[in-house]
């Protein structure tokens, strides 16, 4: 299905930059924004999901690896599987940019994805809302490649949710996610509540580049513990 972009927020993407509070003069804040707008103008997003049984902390019909997970769905008894992708337009842009312009690009990758989060973030925030009515909470949404759950396990996720099919998302040979921009994540379903506890870092897109993480610090500017 099709959904909304949320705005994407200079400040978001800033962070995704790992700018630090300097003064980005006039042009570089004309080419941000010009960036923004590009990048808000291409996207499509896409969403798919689906409900699962949980039984002993396991997604019936599918073996995910790893004990992370089965930590997280611990008390659910169902789990929502979600795939999004800001689409095929926003791929072609971000290729036609790398090729003729890279600091474009790069500004533009962090656009996308502060874009993708946020329509992953809308997503969750939405079946929040609908299972507290329901006296129900969810835990927080984890992906393929988060702890110890393998990076191929999101094929098993892809397939489960026909993507391809539904939203236009594959995946190559090597688990890269074509458009790029897409996530997939896993969210329990439990009738207690949850501990909040994976947000930040560990569940970031931009964890491994992170020039914050390099300099021993987050983007909230504490030290990372």
């Amino acid at each position: 299905m099709e959904v909304k972009l949320p705005e994407i927020r200079k400040s978001e993407v800033l962070r995704y930059l790992g700018y630090n509070g300097q003064d980005l003069g006039s042009t570089l804040e004309e080419q941000l924004q010009r960036c923004i707008d590009a990048v808000a103008s291409s996207a499509r997003p896409r969403l798919t999901y689906r409900i699962f049984d949980v039984r002993n902390s396991e997604i019936e019909g599918l073996s995910l690896e790893g004990s992370d997970i089965r930590e997280l769905l611990e008390s659910s008894k169902q789990a929502i599987i979600m795939a999004a992708t800001l689409g095929a337009e926003a791929e072609a842009l971000l290729r036609r940019t790398e090729v003729t312009d890279i600091s474009d690009a790069v500004i533009m990758d962090s656009a996308q994805s502060v874009a993708i989060e946020s329509v992953c973030d809308a997503f969750e925030a939405k079946m929040r809302i609908f299972y507290r009515e329901e006296n129900l909470y969810l835990t927080d949404r984890y992906s393929p490649g988060y702890g110890d759950l393998p990076l191929d396990s999101q094929k098993l996720l892809m397939n489960v949710l026909q993507t391809e099919k539904r939203i236009g998302l594959a995946a190559t040979a090597s688990n890269m996610m074509v458009p790029r921009k897409s996530v997939t994540c896993i969210i329990g379903i439990s009738d207690r509540a949850q501990k909040l506890q994976r947000s930040g870092c560990s569940t970031c897109m931009m964890a491994q580049k992170c020039t914050y993480r390099k300099q021993g610090r987050v983007c909230n500017g504490q030290n990372d513990t």
